[in-house]
């Protein structure tokens, strides 16, 4: 399964605003990002993540391109009065799709891990 526009949409549960252009273009640049910082199979087989998590992380990110989108877009589709209470929701979503896109990218990539280490150590060789 691929993510899609209408992922994105079902995921930000339709908001008005989204253009269909923009939130393809953020898929490509997000999937470049997400596969460049994904954990390869060079070092183990089985350490690589699956597409699913793959696919998760680049849905959160995506998502929150869109919010910070809309936000900038509020102004446009709702009214005065809708401004703040729209612009309140899209901020505290913000916050929500930031932490999880976070988790995302941990499970994808070795950050925090460590695959191999150098340095030097002493031994008792006579």
């Amino acid at each position: 399964m691929a993510v899609t526009s209408d992922n994105i949409r079902d995921v930000l549960n339709r908001p008005r605003g989204l253009n269909e252009g923009t939130i393809s273009e953020l898929i490509t640049i997000r999937t470049n990002e997400v596969n460049k910082v994904a954990r390869g199979t060079s070092y183990n087989v089985s350490s690589a993540p699956s597409t699913d998590l793959k696919e998760g992380a680049i849905k959160m990110l995506v998502a929150l391109d869109c919010l910070n989108i809309l936000i900038d877009t509020v102004p446009s589709y709702y009214s005065e009065d809708m401004q703040r209470v729209y612009d309140r929701r899209f901020q505290q979503q913000i916050l929500t799709f930031q932490q999880r896109a976070d988790e995302a990218l941990a499970l994808i990539t070795d950050k925090g891990t460590a695959t191999f280490a150098t340095g030097s150590s002493k031994t008792r060789l006579a």
